[in-house]
Order: structure tokens, then sequence, then C-alpha cells
């Protein structure tokens, strides 16, 4: 079996665990055919319809996925989002939900997948890994959409 797998930029895909970085996951999902953007910071966004989600690489160290909600919602829906928060973390493997409160009172719904890369990891896996955590943030802000299908602070921007 050859080392590398040619791609379709014919830039070899390493067929055997690599260091992962931002430029390997941006191929991995243009590959995928995801719409994506870079931002600020670098790192590789993925819009969904609830939520985009932002693939982060710390060092080649780990790869995170974080998704927040696109909603927001005041502190008098804080104990309704908790629950949903608990019921989630209670009766799923992933991805982890959380709240944040910001000045004035703006709580947000975050959703997060952090994956260890000590062995690095093949362009299928990375392909996979996104993917997989993709679809469970999605699915997280999908029941937060359908647990409050009305707005939760008067319109849905912040």
């Amino acid at each position: 079996m050859p080392a590398h797998a040619p791609t379709d930029a014919g830039v070899p895909a390493p067929a055997v665990p690599a260091p992962v970085d931002a430029a390997r996951v941006r191929d991995c999902v243009r590959r995928r055919g995801l719409r994506f953007f870079v931002d600020d910071e670098g790192d590789t966004g993925i819009p969904w319809r609830y939520v985009t989600v932002h693939v982060v690489v710390h060092d080649e160290r780990q790869l995170q996925l974080l998704g927040v909600w696109h909603r927001v919602a005041d502190t008098e829906h804080l104990a309704r989002l908790r629950r949903l928060v608990e019921e989630w973390n209670v009766t799923r493997i992933g991805p982890k939900a959380y709240l944040t409160i910001a000045d004035g009172g703006v709580v947000r719904l975050h959703g997060e997948v952090t994956y260890p890369l000590g062995a690095g990891m093949t362009d299928s896996q990375i392909e996979q890994l996104v993917l997989t955590s993709c679809r469970l943030i999605v699915a997280l802000m999908r029941e937060a959409e359908e647990t409050f299908p009305d707005p939760l602070r008067g319109d849905l921007e912040p």
C-alpha cells in the first residue's frame, strides 16, 4: 500500500496518521463538498442551519469543534436551557453542551467536541471526525430549536 494516496489537487494525502493542521482540515472539508470560511484566527468555520461549527487545531495536540447556537436567550430562560443542557449531557455521549452568560444577561448555548491528536490522523479520520462532530453539534442545536420554537430575546440577534 502506498504511503500516500493522491488527492483531487494532486497533493499526496497521508494514508498513515500524520500531524493535523488547519490546512489539512480545510482540504478534508473541501473534499466533502462542504461550504466553509476561514475566520480572523485562521480557524475553519462550517455554517449549518442553526449553528456555525468552528474547527480549531491547538498546536497539533488537539482538534476542537465548537458550535454556538445562532439564537440567544435572556436569563429568564436560563432554568429551561439548563434542563436542556443537563438532559443532553446525561443521555448522549456528545457533543458536550454548556451555556455561557455574557454581560447584559445574554445566554448562549454551546456544543463542543475535543479530540486528542498525539498520534496524528489520516485524512479519512479527519473527515469522519469533522462530519460526525458537526452532525452531533447540529443535532444539539436542532433539539434547542424544537424546545424553544419562539424567540427567546425579542429578536434573534444578540
